[in-house]
């Protein structure tokens, strides 16, 4: 049994048997982490609160058959806004688990203060230590240089013209 004590983001929550939920966590030392936290519906529960999505937390989680939350401090909220709740999807689509990344959690740490203080966000960065540099992107289509969006589900790069026939919601705006 491995303890690990961590600052996290909180990317989602979900239901999963009669009183536990399931946690997806971005953190410091690990990457992204799945973890069950015991009893979390229950309406006595500690860890509830702390465990909601764009809450920054200092968590100590507990490594036996996966990972366990054990307990959980909110140190910082991140008011709940479609752009917040997009750059949450992005992170849990496009990152792997137990994919330790110390320049992505500052990138997403900067990201949410940006979010925080009203200041226009931006893709670029978390694209860019993801490995997908749009500065030297090409429209997968027409092979335009001029890319404008990103597609998470298919993971190339599109010019204005081209991005029309894809869905508006797998679709991120460089």
């Amino acid at each position: 049994m491995t303890e690990y004590f961590t600052n996290a983001l909180v990317l989602g929550v979900e239901d999963s048997g009669e009183m536990d939920k399931s946690v997806y966590l971005f953190t410091k030392e690990l990457g992204k982490v799945k973890a069950r936290a015991k009893s979390a519906r229950k309406i006595t529960s500690k860890l509830s609160g702390h465990l909601q999505p764009l809450n920054f937390i200092k968590i100590r989680l507990i490594e036996k058959n996966g990972f366990q939350a054990v307990d959980a401090l909110v140190l910082d909220r991140v008011k709940v806004s479609p752009a917040a709740l997009d750059i949450l999807d992005f992170i849990k689509d496009m990152t792997f688990e137990l994919q330790k990344d110390k320049s992505l959690w500052l990138i997403i740490k900067k990201t949410f203060h940006d979010i925080k203080n009203n200041k226009k966000i931006s893709y670029r960065p978390l694209l860019e230590n993801l490995g997908f540099d749009p500065k030297f992107a090409q429209c997968s289509v027409c092979e335009n240089k001029n890319v404008v969006y990103f597609s998470k589900t298919e993971q190339v790069f599109l010019c204005q013209k081209c991005a029309f026939k894809i869905s508006k919601n797998e679709l991120v705006l460089i």
